[in-house]
């Protein structure tokens, strides 16, 4: 079973924004509470009333839960509709800030063996490592649910390994089946997994690395490995690459310089005698030419950061909050019972501003800039990420508030560094696209720019205005009336916020413009 364990942090763990983040949490669930407890003292008064005029001890909510309807009040006695359906809400935001709040706590996520298991789990919501248990052994069967129902189990089944690969998982009796023992199952199929004579392991591995740099893997179907998923195109290699695998010693680092090093994958994205193969080779499964590729979109992210100079280098600790789209941000998300609270972004520019790889990924909420340019859903396996180019990206890369500050940004640095508007463009190309614009480039950059002076001239720019509390509508179960409630953002209270459009120079804006279309360009969104 999984579970999770207290650990002490280690040496090189950072905990780095702990205190911050800690207080931020606090902050939220002390106004759960707070909320709470005041319409738990009206239940509970209007419930010590009630059993008073039945002649009754009191008890308390807790204490009364087993007891018969007619020797306890009604639930939610003294509570109208609404008050019973906010108390629910801040129930369940109580128990959500409780949780978030351990993620400041020395915990590793580990598995827990069912020996010694008690009969009833304990902390099970919380995934905690079992206190108290029971002296025997328990027998654990496992069946084929018939129709999939616990109710209908079918015939009975053993711990094993595929049947369809050659290997034996042990050297006596039935060739595939596992130990039955309580523990020592997870150690068997982990070496049959990492044995080297597994034909599969190994070859799945190298496949997806091959995947990784050529956009296609060797075989294509790098989720269905194997007979029924695609042939491979080039065996012999996948042999080949298998092999140089398991003498260095399983090293990814030897098998990602042996790809790169190699001639396909220096080849030019421009093939030779385009015509012939288009006829011969038209999706390119022989490797004439590399497959010319879009960035992904953490690196899109990452890669805007870093030209506008706002990518923060820092290793570690815990996740930050990106700024997103704010209807997006604020939109009310369904949980058990209640509505998810609303995503704040963490206040500091400087943490908003660190690599996509140590941002927060919401199950529920995808960001919607990183959504769009492709990035898998956390709940699902990615066999290979969708490179589709579609209206809406397009319209992003323009518009976007993200693409926009990260311009606002770059041409505010500029503007401080250079004397003139050709220093400005020229250092501009320097930056995003690592080469000097040529004679041409600049001259019809420089009469965007002047055109582009002329339309702010005439613009007008307001800077947003945060919220620091938004009213949230539910529906509440039982009576089936609709409530409202209050839920604070605090981050907004203390907000960084980027530098925006207005508080730019019209040639400031101009020059932003100037940025904002190199970084629409395929030469910075694509590799070669």
């Amino acid at each position: 079973f999984p579970v999770e364990r207290a650990a002490p942090f280690l040496n090189v763990e950072s905990r780095d924004r702990f205190e911050s983040e800690e207080k931020f949490v606090g902050k939220m669930l002390s106004f759960a509470r707070s909320e709470m407890n005041q319409l738990v003292e009206k239940q509970e008064a209007a419930a010590k009333t009630w059993y008073g005029e039945h002649d009754l001890p009191y008890k308390n909510e807790q204490e009364r839960k087993g007891d018969a309807d007619e020797k306890k009040p009604p639930r939610h006695v003294g509570l109208s509709h609404v008050e019973a359906g906010m108390l629910k809400v801040r129930r369940q935001d109580e128990w959500i800030w409780e949780r978030r709040l351990e993620r400041f706590q020395p915990l590793v996520q580990s598995v827990f063996s069912t020996r010694g298991m008690p009969k009833r789990s304990q902390n099970a919501r919380k995934l905690r490592a079992f206190t108290v248990f029971r002296d025997e052994e328990p027998q654990i069967d496992s069946f084929i649910l018939t129709g999939g129902s616990l109710e209908a189990p079918g015939a009975k089944v053993f711990p094993g390994v595929l049947s369809a690969v050659s290997l034996r998982a042990r050297k006596e009796g039935a060739p595939h089946l596992l130990t039955d023992d309580v523990s020592g199952r997870r150690t068997a199929l982990a070496d049959w997994i990492a044995n080297p004579r597994n034909p599969l392991t190994v070859r799945s591995i190298v496949n997806r690395i091959w995947q990784y740099h050529f956009g296609s893997g060797l075989a294509t179907n790098s989720n269905n490995f194997g007979a029924k998923g695609g042939k491979p195109t080039h065996p012999a290699l996948l042999d080949y690459l298998s092999r140089r695998f398991l003498k260095s010693g399983w090293s990814i680092k030897t098998l990602h310089r042996e790809i790169v090093l190699s001639d396909a994958y220096q080849r030019s994205v421009v093939p030779v005698g385009a015509e012939n193969l288009a006829v011969v080779d038209p999706e390119n499964m022989l490797l004439s030419h590399f497959r010319r590729r879009r960035l992904t979109a953490e690196e899109i992210r990452d890669s805007l950061l870093a030209v506008s100079g706002e990518l923060v280098h820092s290793d570690g600790g815990i996740p930050v909050f990106p700024e997103m789209n704010m209807e997006v941000a604020l939109q009310p998300r369904m949980i058990q019972f209640s509505l998810a609270p609303a995503y704040q972004p963490s206040e500091c520019r400087d943490d908003r501003s660190r690599r996509t790889i140590y941002t927060y990924h919401c199950r529920g909420l995808a960001d919607p800039f990183l959504e769009l340019f492709n990035q898998p859903n956390p709940n699902e396996s990615c066999e290979l990420r969708d490179d589709a180019s579609v209206t809406p990206q397009a319209l992003t890369l323009l518009n976007s508030q993200f693409m926009t500050g990260r311009a606002v940004a770059l041409a505010d640095q500029l503007m401080r560094k250079s004397a003139s508007t050709t220093e400005a463009i020229q250092k501009a190309f320097q930056q995003i696209l690592a080469r000097n614009a040529v004679d041409a480039e600049i001259s019809q950059l420089e009469t965007f720019f002047e055109a582009a002076v002329r339309s702010h001239g005439v613009a007008d720019f307001e800077h947003p205005v945060y919220p620091t509390e938004i009213t949230r509508s539910l529906v509440e179960e039982i009576s089936g009336l609709p409530f409202e409630y209050c839920e604070i953002l605090p981050k907004f209270s203390e907000y960084e916020a980027d530098r925006k459009v207005k508080d730019l120079s019209l040639e400031g804006r101009a020059l932003a413009d100037v940025c904002l279309l190199l970084m629409n360009t395929n030469e910075f969104l694509f590799v070669d």
